[in-house]
């Protein structure tokens, strides 16, 4: 799994040439560190919309450039999103970390893979 970087925050080493992509990862990271910071019920629903928001986005891209890997990546986001519907506010700052370390473990090995393909 990848180092959660500090502070926590989206870098160019996340960037995917993508610019609405790229904009999304980073209010994925700027809503998991508001999470952190803010452990409410209000800023966990804002979190998860966050994500289900840019999966489907994402993956409409996908699916419009006949991405070849987009079952697989999917499911990747699938299973991100039933472990993140598990979560209780307040949650558990280890689940937050969690959180932290598939987003940035998951950008630089899923998310490149799509890289001037989509």
């Amino acid at each position: 799994m990848a180092k959660i970087p500090a502070p926590f925050e989206w870098s160019e080493e996340f960037k995917t040439g993508y610019e609405s992509l790229d904009n999304e990862h980073r209010t994925l990271f700027n809503s998991l560190f508001a999470l952190s910071e803010f452990n409410t019920r209000d800023q966990l629903e804002a979190c998860k919309e966050c994500f289900v928001m840019h999966f489907r986005d994402e993956q409409g891209q996908m699916l419009r450039a006949n991405y070849v890997h987009m079952d697989e990546h999917t499911a990747i986001h699938e299973s991100f999103l039933e472990q993140l519907g598990k979560w209780k506010a307040p949650v558990a700052q280890g689940d937050i970390e969690s959180g932290m370390k598939w987003l940035t473990h998951h950008i630089p090995t899923e998310d490149f893979k799509y890289k001037n393909k989509l």
